[in-house]
């Protein structure tokens, strides 16, 4: 629940920006970079770039411990980059 809190901090501080800026054009360029860059970055902590045989070697030789965490920070980066995700989409649609 804490991740999606920090989402929706990072959404409400793109709101603000495009406010106060009154271009609100930014709110669908800012929560889509951040939404964008969440989702690489969590595929690329999951693995999801390797080949088959690699993540069944990665899998092998890692311990359990190692993939629960890195199953922990990728979903922790996806579920913060989720509320942007959201946003983007909706704020494009509408202002476009």
């Amino acid at each position: 629940m804490n991740k999606i809190l920090i989402g929706i901090s990072i959404v409400l501080a793109a709101v603000l920006v495009s406010v106060f800026l009154s271009d609100f054009t930014l709110l669908y360029k800012i929560t889509g970079a951040v939404a964008g860059l969440s989702l690489i970055i969590g595929a690329l902590f999951s693995g999801a770039f390797v080949d088959g045989d690699r993540m069944g070697r990665n899998l092998n030789s890692e311990s359990e411990e190692d993939r629960n965490k890195r199953y922990f920070v990728t979903n922790s980066i996806l579920l913060i980059g989720l509320p942007s995700i959201l946003m983007a989409a909706i704020s494009y649609f509408l202002i476009k």
